[in-house]
């Protein structure tokens, strides 16, 4: 029997919060098989594939499709994230280098660096996201970060606000770390990124069936000429 109302909203509440806590505990597992560092990677993509799932309510066992996303997942996004993290740290020695300069140059070189640094800050928290819409290769996966990211200023700075948000109430509450340390945040993630990356993958798909489409005429008009 299905509840309405008050009683039906809090039910919904209670299940997504039940289910985000087993999520978060499959994942803290997962992290720890892959020995810490290199399990946190691999472990949130898969996360974010599950959590796409329930918010497009397609069926999938959770802890078996978890397990199968972080297998096939692991050896691409640790060498995706060892390269972003690899990135992010020169630009940031650079930063802390140019503190070492003098004069008028230092204050526009500095400025820059963490302006430069700041920007790349966004484009990373887009790129898990993006590989696990769709893993590519390295380079694909942080172009299509940097774009999405660019296209959407607005969406992106809700999305950033909201983490903030996240990691605020989790900092005052350090009691939900392990029940919802990434679970809330991985939700957050999807509710905010995956419209974007769906809508993109409709319009691709629409220009190249537009595209077939229009092959398909260039050929049945090639055929007729050929028997005029």
């Amino acid at each position: 029997m299905q509840m309405g109302g008050v009683a039906g909203g809090i039910y919904k509440v209670c299940d997504w919060l039940m289910k985000l806590a087993i999520l978060n505990l499959i994942w803290l597992l997962f992290v720890v098989m892959g020995l810490g560092l290199f399990g946190v990677f691999p472990a949130t993509v898969a996360m974010l594939n599950v959590l796409k799932c329930w918010v497009r309510k397609e069926e999938c066992k959770t802890f078996s499709y978890f397990a199968s996303v972080y297998k096939q997942s692991f050896v691409k996004v640790n060498l995706l994230m060892i390269m972003t993290v690899a990135v992010g740290a020169v630009l940031m020695i650079n930063v802390v280098i140019v503190q070492a300069m003098e004069g008028l140059l230092r204050v526009f070189v500095q400025y820059g660096m963490v302006f430069l640094l700041l920007l790349y800050s966004i484009v990373a928290l887009y790129i898990m996201p993006v590989f696990s819409h769709r893993p590519q290769g390295v380079w694909a996966t942080i172009k299509r970060a940097f774009v999405i990211s660019f296209l959407h200023p607005v969406r992106t700075g809700v999305f950033v606000a909201g983490l903030g948000l996240i990691y605020l109430v989790i900092r005052s509450i350090p009691g939900m770390i392990p029940f919802y340390g990434a679970s809330l945040i991985g939700m957050w993630t999807i509710l905010m990124i995956m419209p974007i990356l769906d809508e993109k993958e409709e319009k691709k798909d629409g220009q190249e069936q537009r595209e077939r489409e229009r092959d398909v005429k260039k050929d049945i008009w090639e055929v007729r000429n050929d028997t005029t």
